[in-house]
């Protein structure tokens, strides 16, 4: 088969880079190098410019067009079809959800099915499940990075699409980090070298921050030097976690450190001096951040749910997220407990060596290849 001419939304690539735009950013990037992949057409939807970052394609199209109104529009009807704004294609990628009507054979990306677990008051996020029917209805073939996310949108958007071949799993590489960043002085002053726990990631109820900061409370009479830090973006589900600390001893509350959103540079370098990486969501559809702990040689505690048992394998710790008692014990063992944590360190070390963009971009062009292929017969 020639090269596939593929349309790829590189919408999230415009705007604060959260995990999907990390995994866009690495998928594009990995794809735009592959010896005889797809030749990509790379576009992005709405009316605000946004600021692109030096990984933004100066060939990126505009699909001017209010994306508020459109999403809403493309959750019930088969129009506007997007084809007339991205010309003549093989195969439309739509890694965000928002899977525009189109004559093309579809590829989607579908990161996780919070938006149906926990629904949210977003009027665009209240949109995703219309328009995955209607994608699935179309005939999209549906791209998920683990077996247990497949599995879920079997069960709520099937069934037989897994039995069909329609879904297929393609796991991501890990976000790329550059050498040695300049430290930030705000926040070196608040840890002032003092050992740290992590959480990097978005203040949401999937996360579970107030049953981390309990197990914090558990742990932290015993160790008085350490610290528990917090960075993301704050939400307004973000009272639950202040709540969650005011209900801590003074002592212990004023060791929890609230990051909000910190630079790529900023992120780094936490990861880097971290004590051990803690991430106790109660659901997940990948968890980039385990696995760039692992890279950097930091100890995980994730929560014994299905997605990270598949993600982390053997190579964290895993805790009930419901128990913060138990959380505080594995804090404690990765923290430390010299085999243990050694151990971690070691297994973390090949686990994340095996997550590649290298695999990501191969697996992507087979799909592409594979949704053509089905469109023509």
């Amino acid at each position: 088969m020639s090269r596939l001419s593929v349309a790829i939304d590189l919408t999230p690539l415009l705007s604060a880079r959260t995990g999907i735009g990390l995994s866009v950013a690495g998928m594009w990037a990995a794809l735009e190098a592959m010896n005889d992949g797809p030749r990509l057409k790379p576009y992005a939807l709405g009316l605000r410019n946004g600021t692109p970052g030096p990984d933004v394609p100066q060939s990126l199209r505009r699909v001017r067009t209010p994306a508020r109104l459109a999403v809403e529009s493309w959750q019930r009807y088969e129009h506007p079809k997007i084809d007339r704004w991205l010309g003549d294609v093989d195969v439309l990628h739509t890694t965000n959800y928002v899977t525009p009507p189109s004559r093309h054979p579809t590829v989607m990306t579908v990161n996780d099915l919070s938006f149906v677990y926990q629904p949210s008051p977003d009027r665009v996020v209240a949109t995703f499940p219309g328009m995955l029917r209607r994608a699935v209805a179309r005939g999209a073939h549906i791209h998920v990075t683990t077996r247990q996310v497949a599995g879920e949108v079997d069960d709520v958007f099937g069934p037989g699409l897994v039995d069909a071949g329609r879904i297929s799993v393609v796991a991501f590489g890990i976000p790329p980090v550059g050498a040695s960043p300049p430290a930030d002085p705000r926040i070196e002053r608040l840890i002032g070298g003092r050992p740290y726990v992590l959480f990097i990631g978005t203040d949401e109820p999937r996360k579970n921050l107030p049953r981390l900061v309990e197990a914090f409370g558990h742990l932290a009479p015993d160790v008085p030097e350490l610290l528990l830090v917090l960075a993301g973006r704050q939400t307004g589900h973000s009272a639950l976690t202040t709540d969650a600390i005011a209900a801590l001893r003074p002592e212990v509350a004023s060791r929890v450190l609230r990051l909000g959103v910190v630079s790529d540079d900023a992120r780094s370098n936490l990861l880097g001096g971290a004590r051990a990486m803690a991430y106790p969501s109660t659901y997940e559809g990948f968890g980039f951040p385990i696995l760039e702990a692992m890279r950097a040689g930091v100890p995980v505690v994730g929560s014994d749910v299905a997605v990270l048992r598949e993600v982390a394998g053997d190579a964290a710790v895993l805790a009930d997220p419901l128990d913060g008692a138990a959380l505080a014990e594995a804090i404690r063992k990765a923290v430390f407990d010299g085999p243990v944590r050694q151990g971690l360190i070691d297994a973390g070390a090949r686990r994340a060596a095996s997550f590649t963009w290298d695999a990501t971009a191969v697996g992507l062009d087979a799909l592409y290849k594979k949704a053509a292929s089905d469109a023509a017969l």
